[in-house]
């Protein structure tokens, strides 16, 4: 269930996806072959996982390692593909594209945060966050792609720091940066892996302040998180566990709201 409103469409829709694995090989030598048998394992990630996200959601995917979560942050942010099943961005489906068409619609339409940042260490702040326009077109950036990036550089904290170098800023500017760069291309998703992972609570809570406010702006958010105290910023919190969805529902922080509003959650959760 969806704590959406039923005429509203979705932006994403994953549809009966699964994603399998298969690790190891069936080669001789010593650990190819057991007995003659080939030394595979099959580790099914996703077992036919249905979901839908809406426009300006703020959505938290929990689980244990292993639940699944990752492979289907993977799979939003089309960097692997459904062993099975369609994957619907904005009622394209992406699961069917190849390799170039997947790499634009992650330069154009999705932004990443990671735990570890994934910052280039010889460019400059500024370099950094306009890394997604550099695969578009000629690569050349505008003068009005110049002044987007110096707005993103001021609203994120970092307007002193264009010039500065990855090793030169604190865990939490870089993820400021990392926060920047997923903006510049005005995606339609921010895609949030752990994205306080190797953060201390203060600075954690201050990111998850700014992605806040993103959403207040009407920025779609999914994130993924093993933290509840993370997830309790969102408005939606989908639970996985051995490559399932087992629960899905408005948040603490969304019913008491809704509760403020005089709104019975279980109303807007059907459709």
């Amino acid at each position: 269930m969806n704590p959406v409103a039923p005429n509203r469409k979705p932006i994403v829709q994953l549809v009966d996806v699964t994603k399998t694995y298969i690790m190891g090989h069936g080669g001789g030598g010593l650990f190819g072959r057991r007995n003659g048998a080939e030394q595979r394992v099959i580790v099914h990630a996703l077992r036919g996982v249905s979901v839908e996200f809406y426009p300006g959601e703020y959505i938290a995917i929990m689980g244990a390692s292993g639940s699944g979560k990752s492979t289907m942050l993977n799979l939003l942010g089309c960097l692997d593909r459904p062993t099975s099943g369609n994957y619907f961005l904005a009622d394209r489906d992406v699961a069917r594209l190849d390799d170039d068409d997947l790499s634009e619609v992650r330069s154009r339409y999705l932004g990443f945060i990671f735990q570890s940042y994934n910052l280039i260490q010889q460019y400059t702040v500024t370099q950094n966050i306009q890394l997604p326009l550099t695969y578009q077109g000629n690569g050349v950036i505008s003068p009005a792609q110049e002044e987007r990036t110096r707005e993103l550089a001021r609203m994120v904290g970092l307007s002193e720091r264009l010039d500065h170098r990855p090793n030169q800023l604190s865990g939490g500017q870089q993820q400021r940066v990392a926060i920047a760069r997923s903006l510049i291309n005005d995606p339609y998703i921010i895609l949030a892996d752990e994205a306080t992972g190797n953060l201390d609570t203060k600075t954690s809570h201050e990111i998850m302040a700014m992605l806040g406010k993103l959403n207040d702006a009407g920025k779609t958010i999914i994130m993924v998180t093993h933290e509840e105290d993370i997830a309790a910023h969102a408005k939606r919190i989908i639970r996985m566990r051995d490559g399932v969805i087992i629960e899905d529902g408005p948040s603490p922080r969304e019913l008491e709201a809704l509760a403020a509003a005089g709104t019975n959650g279980k109303q807007v959760e059907a459709q």
